[in-house]
């Protein structure tokens, strides 16, 4: 079966009265098919690649990434390079 592909975009946050982040809301592009889902994730759900797989799954998305590829994926959303001409 081959891996499948999802662009992962940071939307913004929402914080608790202390200020720490609760939730991160992302949107999360299927790349075949251009179908989008915006989500409101746990700090905790983000950073785990199954936990992930649990979210998206009920959401018809089936997310087959190992956890350092997981890890790649979160560096490129939240490390905002500038593109290169």
């Amino acid at each position: 079966m081959a891996e499948t592909a999802y662009n992962f975009k940071c939307l913004g946050d929402i914080k608790r009265d202390d200020g720490t982040i609760d939730h991160y809301i992302i949107e999360v592009t299927d790349a075949r098919d251009g179908r989008a889902e915006v989500l409101q994730v746990k700090a905790g759900q983000l950073l785990s690649a199954q936990s992930m797989k649990t979210t998206l799954l009920k959401r018809r998305m089936f997310y087959t990434v190992k956890q350092r590829k997981h890890d790649e994926m979160l560096l490129k959303m939240f490390d905002p390079q500038p593109e290169s001409n």
